[in-house]
């Protein structure tokens, strides 16, 4: 089973920096759910329901193309430290993190497609593709929807369509996320107006992490909300919509900042460097939200690395990883842990910074 030490070995790529990304979409995710007639959903099982559920699903799912070597793992087989793992690398949700018997986890080696087996539906498929992809993620979804429905008979009815455990998400079985880093949005105090907003429009608009420690590192998930009435590309439509609006919105906001009296985005930035190059001391909330600005800096300019912009990001992208998961492997500490834990993961971040030369406000010299 993965380690942190190989962490970085088994995230998605689709979650990792590319070349000529925007820095504002980290990626497009789709879920797709489906439920088996005659057995009851999995937040109503029992474990010998769920276990003849596995046995119905699992076969079929290894014939797919790219799942017949893919890793197959009960969920109730893993430790708290691993279950971290797979929910900071959005390999696991929530929901599954926190099952046992009878549900499991299908990892392919490319791992932008995975399947899981008594989540909160029977059949769970989550696809993720870079940036905004969401006519792409569509697609796909469609294509795995009609490899499913040549194994089996799932659970639909002709007016609500395929039947799910929440019943007014009835339907196509189909949903929308979006993930997206709005750190000027965040730092200027807007988002608590922008949530109440997403629910006025039908959409949730969640934090980014689900890992129980209360921060965002201003990434947050807008999703779409799934019923009876609409098919996925017509709620596509009204879902990019709000996207595009809130990437505009941030790109506006950054610009507006940079321009205030006493350059808020650049104080901004200069605060989360002196912090992250010079503190003895780090919470994972900080080192986060210090990143994400770190990140943004790289991407619009003001900050320079002598080994190249894109190849920096994906470093930054994957030592975040690494120390949320040593975070995760550390949650049951006592404050004297969770203390040398800070001081190491300021270690660690300051010799970051040393290892890569680079120029703060280039603009400057």
């Amino acid at each position: 089973m993965t380690t942190t030490s190989t962490a970085t070995a088994h995230i998605p790529e689709w979650l990792f920096h590319q070349p000529g990304d925007d820095g504002i979409v980290l990626g497009t995710l789709g879920r797709l759910v489906r439920n088996l007639p005659n057995h009851p959903f999995p937040g109503w099982s029992t474990a010998e329901s769920r276990k003849a559920v596995a046995e119905q699903l699992l076969p079929g799912l290894r014939e797919i193309r790219g799942f017949k070597t893919a890793q197959a793992i009960e969920i109730s087989a893993l430790d708290y430290t691993q279950r971290c793992h797979l929910l900071c690398c959005k390999q696991l949700t929530p929901c599954m993190a926190a099952r046992q018997e009878g549900c499991h986890v299908l990892l392919p080696a490319k791992k932008d497609t995975y399947f899981m087996v008594n989540e909160e539906e029977h059949l769970v498929a989550h696809i993720g593709r870079h940036g905004f992809a969401v006519k792409k993620v569509i697609q796909d979804m469609e294509n795995i929807a009609e490899k499913l429905a040549e194994k089996w008979n799932f659970a639909y009815d002709s007016r609500y369509g395929y039947l799910t455990s929440i019943p007014t998400e009835a339907g196509d079985g189909m949903q929308l996320y979006c993930i997206l880093h709005l750190p000027a949005l965040s730092i200027t105090g807007m988002m608590g107006q922008i949530c109440k907003a997403m629910e006025k429009l039908h959409l949730t608009f969640t934090p980014y992490y689900s890992d129980g420690q209360d921060d965002t590192g201003h990434k947050y998930i807008l999703c779409s909300i799934p019923g009876p009435e609409d098919s996925i590309w017509e709620i596509a439509e009204h879902f990019s919509g709000v996207a595009n609006h809130l990437i505009r919105r941030e790109k506006q906001v950054r610009i507006r900042l940079l321009q205030s009296p006493g350059e808020l985005l650049r104080d901004n930035i200069g605060r989360a460097y002196g912090m992250l190059r010079h503190a003895r001391r780090l919470s994972i909330q900080e080192m986060r939200n210090a990143f994400s600005l770190i990140q943004m800096a790289t991407h619009t300019g003001h900050l320079e690395w002598q080994d190249g912009s894109d190849a920096m990001l994906l470093r930054i992208s994957k030592t975040e990883l690494e120390q949320a998961l040593q975070a995760g492997a550390n949650a049951e500490a006592d404050d004297a842990g969770m203390r040398q834990l800070a001081i190491r993961r300021a270690s660690q971040i300051r010799q970051f910074f040393h290892q890569h030369p680079h120029r703060l406000f280039p603009e400057d010299n």
